[in-house]
């Protein structure tokens, strides 16, 4: 009965003090409650706000150690931010729930404080980024040993492996975090794991399968003649290669990557062969179409003939790259490479469906001067093009750069309503050309740019300049045969003519009056009216503003 009386008076003692307590901090953090060891017992909640504010800065950081690396993480570098007022709430709830509303534990932080954890943010991808840079830094790969071959005697010998090292990147995450929490000066080492290598005895049953190897040439065939490998360009392909599997990671024999594929690109280079893609060529001197004024275009049977396609041939690289290192992993000698047919682009079948001629137009210049030089230049340059049905044609893609190396010389250019010397100057005369040749073709016109002033040589709100990098023609090809691009120069004129089938179309080109524009020169609007084969009529109004005064190109 005594023992009895005793644990009541013990436990009516604890429960006086902790109602004591819970009465004499009712506002306040309970005894023992710290955040992070910063003591808050005792502290209202605002109180305890405050203290937490002043505690943290963006200047608090966490030393993190990784491998030989030392940095200090700052607060500010990863956006960590502690919530002063949420973790002083939480401070001021903590021991107050649990068994009894936590009146045991209120007397239990008296002699054990209760530390708790603020309440943070973090930019999560950022301290992701900050781990992988010093994992980089810190991590070691694996070696898995290797082979060393002398060309000349063929003898073998080998590099030993050695064990990798890998930083756990979410428990560096962690740990960083944890740093930042405490605020404190230790500083954080990074936890890393083992990558364990190879074993030397089995790099070492690698060299001896190596050297078995090289007792033979390795003989390639499947893409015509055979090609025969000697000993010695073998030797430079053979080393050691990890296989990865439940057992772990093991080696065996087998071929440097970038070695076979500098061998394979050599055999390549021999014997693969590009498609050709059909194309049409058009009988006699091309139509001339050259109206500056309105005037409409229907489709006209072209004299054209049809040179045919030629498939070509590839050699697969990788493919071929896994056959070798496959043949020298099962000691063989003999490989057969599997060569890929490469059909053209364009079949003959699909070139003689182009037999119209779809849209063409002329424009004039003086001759000999340096502009023509660049004007018949772009023009060879983008002659025999062909666009699939539903390609897209670019004259900047097709052209390319127009450069010095490419025969292209300084000529007049407009910038800023200016003439100014620039290579390749006057081209915008071939992209007004095609502009028109596409225009009456129907084809859908995706991009252009008329000139800043009117040029008289063009149809008024019917041209397009051009500058690489800057400003492209582009139009879609959106029948269903493919387009062929001839153009065709001479000392006074070029022509673009379109050949295909856009199942035909006529358009009609509608000039409105020009319109006096204040402080500029005038505005047009220019209509292309399509009529379908179905009936269906399209119009589509464009307006061209230009600046005064008109210059020559």
């Amino acid at each position: 009965m005594r023992a009895v009386a005793t644990l009541a008076g013990v436990a009516a003692a604890w429960t006086a003090t902790a109602v004591g307590l819970r009465i004499g901090y009712a506002d306040e953090v309970l005894p023992g409650t710290r955040v992070a060891g910063i003591a808050l017992g005792g502290l209202s909640q605002d109180a305890a706000r405050r203290r937490l504010a002043t505690a943290w800065s963006e200047d608090r950081g966490a030393t993190v150690i990784a491998g030989n690396q030392r940095v200090t993480v700052h607060a500010r570098d990863v956006s960590f931010r502690v919530h002063a007022a949420a973790t002083a709430a939480r401070a001021r709830r903590a021991g107050r729930h649990g068994p009894l509303a936590g009146l045991g534990s209120d007397v239990v932080a008296l002699l054990r404080p209760r530390d708790l954890q603020p309440v943070v943010t973090v930019d999560r991808r950022r301290l992701a980024g900050i781990v992988a840079t010093l994992a980089r830094g810190a991590d070691r790969p694996t070696f898995p040993g290797a082979l060393a071959i002398d060309r000349e005697t063929l003898r073998v010998d080998v590099a030993a492996p050695r064990d990798g090292r890998i930083v756990d990147r979410p428990g560096a995450e962690a740990a960083i975090l944890a740093g930042l929490r405490r605020g404190s000066r230790t500083a954080v080492t990074l936890a890393t794991r083992s990558d364990p290598a190879p074993r030397l005895r089995d790099v070492r049953r690698v060299a001896r399968q190596a050297r078995g190897y090289l007792a033979r040439p390795l003989r390639l065939t499947g893409m015509g003649d055979p090609v025969t490998v000697t000993a010695r360009q073998v030797a430079a392909l053979l080393d050691v290669r990890p296989v990865t599997g439940s057992r772990g990671t093991r080696v065996r024999l087998g071929v440097r990557p970038r070695g076979v594929a500098q061998l394979i690109d050599r055999i390549a280079a021999r014997r693969d062969r590009a498609a050709v893609n059909a194309r049409v060529v058009a009988r006699g001197a091309p139509a001339t179409v050259d109206e500056q004024l309105d005037m409409s275009w229907s489709p006209r049977r072209a004299d054209v003939e049809v040179v045919p396609a030629r498939g070509g041939r590839r050699l697969p690289r990788a493919s071929a790259a896994a056959a070798i290192d496959a043949a020298v992993a099962d000691n063989q000698h003999l490989v057969r490479l599997a060569v890929r047919s490469a059909p053209a682009a364009v079949s003959t079948g699909a070139a003689r469906r182009a037999r119209r001629l779809i849209g063409t137009f002329t424009t004039y210049y003086d001759c000999c001067q340096p502009r023509v030089t660049n004007i018949r230049l772009i023009a060879r340059a983008v002659d025999g093009t062909v666009i699939a049905p539903r390609g897209r044609f670019s004259l900047n893609a097709v052209a390319g750069r127009r450069t010095r190396a490419k025969g292209y010389v300084p000529a007049p250019f407009i910038a800023d309503g200016e003439l100014v010397p620039s290579v390749g100057g006057g081209v915008s005369q071939f992209s007004t050309t095609m502009y028109n040749a596409a225009y009456f073709a129907g084809l859908d016109i995706d991009s252009h740019q008329p000139h800043s002033v009117y040029i008289a040589r063009y149809p008024p709100g019917r041209e397009a300049t051009l500058d690489h990098g800057s400003i492209d023609l582009t139009w879609t090809n959106d029948t269903d045969v493919a387009v062929f691009v001839r153009a065709s120069s001479t000392p006074t004129s070029v022509t673009v003519s379109l050949y295909g089938d856009n199942g035909g179309r006529r358009v009609r080109a509608q000039s409105g009056p020009r319109q006096p524009l204040a402080g500029r020169d005038f505005a047009i609007t220019v209509t292309r009216r399509i009529r379908y084969r179905d009936g269906r009529v399209v119009r589509q109004p464009y307006i061209t503003r230009y600046d005064t005064p008109p210059v020559d190109e």
